[in-house]
């Protein structure tokens, strides 16, 4: 089952499927927490965006070709998001074992987005390199309210 945004007026549709969950007679879990948007298209566009910027910008400056857009954001979320503790049963075996994975952009809402694209920001001009930011792009238009 998918996320559910749970407001009064599906409530009626929630509680009939929960309904057909229970005669099953598996066992699930629920989890209820307040609902907050996923990270946007436009700010996943823009992140994307930027890891190139300084891919190709650390590329020119140490004359390589070893940083790509893929390793740069690897880098970044290490740095800013960090590591998540993940438990996975095998399937033939039973087994249980937890491993650290890096916590995925896609899991962010729109304001933990934000805040992992402003410390990309802050850390990109610290260290000399220079971000594109669209006029039009969701970030830019929160910037120039904030300055309002």
């Amino acid at each position: 089952m998918d996320d559910l945004c749970l407001h009064s007026s599906n409530i009626k549709s929630i509680f009939s499927t929960l309904i057909e969950l229970v005669k099953s007679e598996k066992r699930y879990r629920l989890t209820i927490k307040i609902w907050k948007d996923k990270r946007t298209i436009d700010q996943n566009s823009l992140s994307h965006m930027w890891y190139t910027d300084i891919a190709k910008q650390a590329n020119q400056r140490l004359k390589t070709n070893s940083y790509t857009m893929d390793s740069v954001k690897h880098d970044l979320k290490e740095m800013f998001l960090g590591y998540e503790e993940i438990e996975h049963k095998n399937v033939i075996t039973g087994e249980m074992t937890k491993k650290l994975e890096l916590i995925k952009t896609s899991d962010l809402d729109i304001g933990e987005m934000h805040f992992f694209l402003q410390q990309v920001e802050s850390w990109s001009y610290q260290n000399g390199f220079k971000l594109r930011i669209p006029n039009n792009s969701e970030y830019r238009k929160l910037q120039l309210e904030q300055v309002a």
